[in-house]
């Protein structure tokens, strides 16, 4: 399993963005059941409104992606008021978002790995479970 961020997810629906294969191969390994994913339910909201106020794509096209992200049936977990608490307290400590924690929160309960591509992100909180997407997929020699 992985937690992965709206950063990643927006990758899905846009082909000129970077590390566009990279993050279409973590949905690949998700429809194959070789990891799981999942992601706070918040991830629904902070992907509609980068469509609506980030991009210039359609109201028809948004829900069209929409409805493609239910298909990809992403374990969405609930927030509740514990995971919210737990958050806020990262999010003081990192000084970073309490968006950006509750996925940090997220991964750290299911034990796993967090994908983000948000450069700033890892480097702010520096843990080594949150990993950053461009670096997944390169091997060096």
């Amino acid at each position: 399993m992985v937690v992965i961020d709206a950063s990643v997810v927006f990758k899905w629906f846009a082909e000129d963005e970077s590390n566009f294969e990279e993050a279409l191969q973590i949905l690949q390994d998700h429809r194959l059941n070789k990891s799981l994913i999942s992601a706070p339910q918040l991830l629904i909201y902070e992907l509609t409104n980068a469509w609506v106020t980030k991009t210039k794509i359609t109201l028809k096209n948004i829900k069209a992606n929409l409805k493609k992200l239910e298909k990809a049936a992403i374990q969405l977990e609930n927030v509740t008021f514990t995971r919210a608490e737990k958050a806020i307290e990262f999010a003081s400590n990192y000084h970073i978002s309490v968006y950006d924690a509750s996925y940090v929160v997220l991964a750290q309960e299911k034990q796993c790995s967090l994908i983000t591509a948000d450069a700033r992100l890892v480097e702010r909180i520096n843990l080594p479970f949150v990993k950053l997407l461009s670096d997944l997929f390169h091997v060096t020699m």
